[in-house]
Protein backbone atom coordinates (compact mmCIF):
# COMPACT_ATOMS: atom_id res chain seq x y z
CA UNK A 1 0.00 0.00 0.00
CA UNK A 2 3.03 2.25 0.39
CA UNK A 3 3.76 3.91 -2.90
CA UNK A 4 6.95 5.47 -4.16
CA UNK A 5 5.13 8.76 -4.68
CA UNK A 6 3.90 8.72 -1.08
CA UNK A 7 7.39 8.09 0.24
CA UNK A 8 8.84 10.88 -1.91
CA UNK A 9 6.13 13.31 -0.77
CA UNK A 10 6.68 12.36 2.88
CA UNK A 11 10.45 12.78 2.63
CA UNK A 12 10.02 16.13 0.86
CA UNK A 13 7.63 17.34 3.56
CA UNK A 14 9.92 16.24 6.36
CA UNK A 15 12.85 17.99 4.65
CA UNK A 16 10.80 21.19 4.28
CA UNK A 17 9.71 21.10 7.91
CA UNK A 18 13.25 20.37 9.09
CA UNK A 19 14.60 23.17 6.91
CA UNK A 20 12.03 25.63 8.23
CA UNK A 21 12.79 24.60 11.81
CA UNK A 22 16.50 25.09 11.18
CA UNK A 23 15.89 28.56 9.74
CA UNK A 24 13.75 29.52 12.75
CA UNK A 25 16.51 28.25 15.05
CA UNK A 26 19.30 30.11 13.20
CA UNK A 27 17.59 33.47 12.63
CA UNK A 28 17.37 34.51 16.29
CA UNK A 29 21.14 34.04 16.46
CA UNK A 30 21.57 37.26 14.45
CA UNK A 31 21.61 39.43 17.60
CA UNK A 32 18.18 40.97 17.20
CA UNK A 33 18.49 41.94 13.55
CA UNK A 34 15.60 39.62 12.70
CA UNK A 35 12.97 41.40 14.77
CA UNK A 36 9.79 42.50 13.05
CA UNK A 37 8.96 46.20 13.20
CA UNK A 38 5.23 46.83 13.04
CA UNK A 39 3.82 50.34 12.88
CA UNK A 40 0.27 49.59 11.74
CA UNK A 41 -1.08 47.03 14.20
CA UNK A 42 -4.54 46.92 12.64
CA UNK A 43 -3.12 46.00 9.23
CA UNK A 44 -0.75 43.47 10.79
CA UNK A 45 -3.59 41.70 12.60
CA UNK A 46 -5.76 41.85 9.47
CA UNK A 47 -2.93 40.27 7.48
CA UNK A 48 -2.52 37.44 10.01
CA UNK A 49 -6.28 36.94 10.00
CA UNK A 50 -6.41 36.70 6.18
CA UNK A 51 -3.58 34.16 6.06
CA UNK A 52 -5.25 32.17 8.84
CA UNK A 53 -8.47 32.16 6.79
CA UNK A 54 -6.59 30.84 3.74
CA UNK A 55 -5.13 28.03 5.83
CA UNK A 56 -8.50 27.12 7.37
CA UNK A 57 -10.16 27.09 3.94
CA UNK A 58 -7.46 24.78 2.60
CA UNK A 59 -7.71 22.42 5.57
CA UNK A 60 -11.51 22.26 5.36
CA UNK A 61 -11.24 21.40 1.67
CA UNK A 62 -8.60 18.75 2.42
CA UNK A 63 -10.69 17.31 5.27
CA UNK A 64 -13.65 16.99 2.90
CA UNK A 65 -11.39 15.31 0.32
CA UNK A 66 -10.14 12.93 3.03
CA UNK A 67 -13.69 12.01 4.02
CA UNK A 68 -14.62 11.56 0.33
CA UNK A 69 -11.53 9.37 -0.08
CA UNK A 70 -10.28 11.58 -2.91
CA UNK A 71 -7.21 12.32 -0.77
CA UNK A 72 -5.19 9.70 1.03
CA UNK A 73 -4.55 10.00 4.76
CA UNK A 74 -0.81 10.39 4.08
CA UNK A 75 -1.40 13.26 1.66
CA UNK A 76 -3.73 14.88 4.18
CA UNK A 77 -1.17 14.50 6.96
CA UNK A 78 1.55 16.09 4.80
CA UNK A 79 -0.64 19.06 3.92
CA UNK A 80 -1.77 19.47 7.52
CA UNK A 81 1.80 19.42 8.81
CA UNK A 82 2.63 22.26 6.42
CA UNK A 83 -0.41 24.18 7.66
CA UNK A 84 0.68 23.62 11.25
CA UNK A 85 4.09 25.12 10.49
CA UNK A 86 2.34 28.10 8.87
CA UNK A 87 0.10 28.59 11.92
CA UNK A 88 3.16 28.45 14.18
CA UNK A 89 4.76 31.12 11.99
CA UNK A 90 1.66 33.33 12.34
CA UNK A 91 1.78 32.84 16.10
CA UNK A 92 5.42 33.92 16.18
CA UNK A 93 4.58 36.93 14.05
CA UNK A 94 1.99 38.07 16.58
CA UNK A 95 4.37 37.60 19.50
CA UNK A 96 7.29 39.38 17.80
CA UNK A 97 5.19 42.38 16.78
CA UNK A 98 5.29 43.75 20.34
CA UNK A 99 1.76 45.14 20.21
CA UNK A 100 1.16 48.28 22.28
CA UNK A 101 -1.12 48.16 25.31
CA UNK A 102 -4.29 49.06 23.43
CA UNK A 103 -3.75 46.13 21.03
CA UNK A 104 -2.50 43.52 23.53
CA UNK A 105 -5.94 42.09 24.34
CA UNK A 106 -6.89 41.72 20.67
CA UNK A 107 -3.51 40.23 19.73
CA UNK A 108 -3.62 37.93 22.76
CA UNK A 109 -7.06 36.59 21.82
CA UNK A 110 -5.94 35.97 18.26
CA UNK A 111 -2.81 34.25 19.55
CA UNK A 112 -5.06 31.92 21.59
CA UNK A 113 -7.19 31.33 18.48
CA UNK A 114 -4.11 30.23 16.54
CA UNK A 115 -3.05 27.91 19.38
CA UNK A 116 -6.50 26.30 19.41
CA UNK A 117 -6.39 25.96 15.65
CA UNK A 118 -3.04 24.20 15.91
CA UNK A 119 -4.68 21.82 18.42
CA UNK A 120 -7.40 21.28 15.81
CA UNK A 121 -4.75 20.47 13.19
CA UNK A 122 -3.11 17.98 15.55
CA UNK A 123 -6.46 16.25 16.02
CA UNK A 124 -7.08 16.12 12.27
CA UNK A 125 -3.72 14.39 11.86
CA UNK A 126 -4.75 11.94 14.57
CA UNK A 127 -8.01 11.32 12.71
CA UNK A 128 -6.15 10.69 9.44
CA UNK A 129 -3.87 8.19 11.19
CA UNK A 130 -6.92 6.41 12.60
CA UNK A 131 -8.49 6.34 9.14
CA UNK A 132 -5.37 4.65 7.78
CA UNK A 133 -5.75 1.80 10.24
CA UNK A 134 -9.54 1.70 10.04
CA UNK A 135 -12.04 3.56 12.20
CA UNK A 136 -15.58 2.66 13.11
CA UNK A 137 -18.42 5.02 12.18
CA UNK A 138 -19.13 5.79 15.84
CA UNK A 139 -15.46 6.58 16.54
CA UNK A 140 -15.37 8.73 13.42
CA UNK A 141 -18.43 10.62 14.68
CA UNK A 142 -16.77 11.12 18.09
CA UNK A 143 -13.64 12.46 16.40
CA UNK A 144 -15.67 14.86 14.27
CA UNK A 145 -17.46 16.17 17.39
CA UNK A 146 -14.08 16.76 19.04
CA UNK A 147 -12.79 18.54 15.92
CA UNK A 148 -15.90 20.70 15.75
CA UNK A 149 -15.47 21.74 19.40
CA UNK A 150 -11.83 22.75 18.83
CA UNK A 151 -12.74 24.71 15.71
CA UNK A 152 -15.52 26.52 17.58
CA UNK A 153 -13.09 27.43 20.39
CA UNK A 154 -10.70 28.89 17.83
CA UNK A 155 -13.53 30.81 16.14
CA UNK A 156 -14.71 32.13 19.53
CA UNK A 157 -11.25 33.54 20.20
CA UNK A 158 -11.25 35.24 16.77
CA UNK A 159 -14.53 36.92 17.73
CA UNK A 160 -13.04 38.01 21.07
CA UNK A 161 -10.04 39.41 19.22
CA UNK A 162 -12.32 41.38 16.89
CA UNK A 163 -14.32 42.72 19.85
CA UNK A 164 -11.16 43.78 21.69
CA UNK A 165 -9.79 45.90 18.84
CA UNK A 166 -9.30 49.54 19.75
Amino acid sequence: MVTRKGIIITVAMLAAISGASFVVWVLPQNHGSSSIVVSDFKSELDSVKERHLLITTSIESNLKALSDKSMTPDEFINQTQISSVQITSLTSELVESNAPTEWKQSYGAYFESLKKYNDYLTETISLANKMKSGISPSDLNDEMVKLDALKKESDTMVTKSDQARP
